[in-house]
């Protein structure tokens, strides 16, 4: 009888270990997600391609923390998350306080951590990240070749003279300068005045007023942002001057924004920079993996994703009919699993990197139709 008790033990045991195994390789997966929103045109996408995800791979669950716009409440949110038994969070930090404090709350509780749409701005900020085990790393928009392209398209239209909005309050606003100013000593671009948009857009209009009534020759506004209302106020700014003066001065800008339909017809819209949603699932392929107990890489993840530029109607309609719908998952079902060592034993990273990097306009209607 004794025997037999032990032996029983024993394996009760190993299937108890067998157990824990398969849970941390092959189990269940529970990520929890902090992001500002899920109303406005990125948020409406991020939040339809991670519940998808969770429709895919078997066994996972995504639980939503929506919005928090500071630090403290950010890591409230990761705390709550924790509690709830996620194993990773993916997180669009507001900023390196945030970063950091979830990173090491995290790594307190052997949770994994992947940052997306942003990246350290900070070299003391990548050195605390890099010394913990559960951070994976970042997923950040190729923002620098794409600031850049926002000059040439303004040069090859003989544009020379113009006016900047922007500034240099996180890593990304600092990847955007640098590419526009690099541009601009390329393609002999003159910036005749600068303008803070980290204020209100009561202030953003009364900075281009004041620079339109000053600066006689300047020709366009290129803005590093135009969330929050930024790229409205611009437009009609330009079209009131343009009404009053007969005088066009377009703009380019970063993010997409409602009336870009009318200010491409006007001549006042040069370009729109937009289309990066998918990124949040490079950044979910990077945070699973590593949950799954197979991470993409034994180094911290630095990854980046392509950008759309839209410079026309033409395009516009492309963005409007293939990207920006909520029904149409540009990443389907075969192409998440394939991200996934749980589905694709080959998966590695420098074949996902070759993949991200092929997405582009071209790409989407190619994949879209031949579903």
């Amino acid at each position: 009888m004794k025997k037999c008790i032990v032996l029983l033990l024993c394996l009760a045991m190993a299937l108890s270990m067998y157990g824990c195994t398969t849970t941390e390789e092959g189990g269940a997966v529970k990520i929890g997600v902090i992001f500002y929103s899920k109303d406005d045109s990125l948020g409406q996408l991020v939040y339809s391609y991670l519940n998808y995800a969770a429709e895919v791979v078997e066994d996972l669950e995504i639980q939503w923390a929506l919005g928090s716009y500071d630090a403290a409440s950010q890591l409230t949110d990761a705390e709550n998350l924790i509690a709830a038994g996620c194993d990773g969070i993916l997180c669009l930090t507001l900023d390196d306080v945030a970063m950091t404090s979830i990173a090491s709350t995290c790594e307190e509780n052997e949770v994994y951590f992947q940052v997306m749409f942003r990246m350290p701005a900070s070299d003391e900020t990548t050195e605390t990240l890099s010394a913990l085990d559960y951070y994976v790393g970042y997923a950040i928009e190729d923002t620098v070749s794409t600031s850049y392209e926002t000059i040439h398209i303004l040069a090859e239209q003989g544009i020379r003279n113009i006016a900047v909005g922007g500034n240099t309050h996180s890593a990304t606003s600092l990847l955007r300068m640098e590419g526009m100013y690099s541009a601009c000593e390329d393609y002999d671009v003159n910036i005749v005045a600068e303008f803070d948009i980290s204020q209100d857009v009561t202030g953003v209009q009364s900075d281009v007023q004041n620079i339109l009534d000053t600066y006689s020759d300047v020709e366009a506004i290129w803005l590093m942002s135009g969330s929050l209302g930024n790229a409205e106020i611009v437009l009609n700014t330009l079209r009131s001057h343009k009404e009053s003066t007969g005088e066009t001065v377009g703009f380019v800008t970063f993010d997409t924004f409602d009336g870009m339909e009318e200010a491409f017809e006007e001549g006042l819209l040069y370009g729109a920079v937009g289309g990066q949603a998918p990124l949040c699932l490079q950044a979910f392929a990077a945070l699973y993996n590593a949950i799954d107990g197979h991470p993409l890489s034994e180094d911290k993840l630095g990854l980046t994703f392509p950008f759309l530029i839209l410079t026309d109607s033409e395009d516009l309609q492309f963005f409007e009919n293939y990207y920006n719908d909520t029904t149409i998952q540009i990443y389907d079902e075969e192409i998440i699993q394939s991200m996934l060592y749980r589905y694709n034993s080959d998966v590695n990273l420098e074949e996902l990197t070759e993949f991200w990097n092929s997405y582009s306009s071209d790409w989407i209607k190619e994949e879209i139709s031949s579903r």
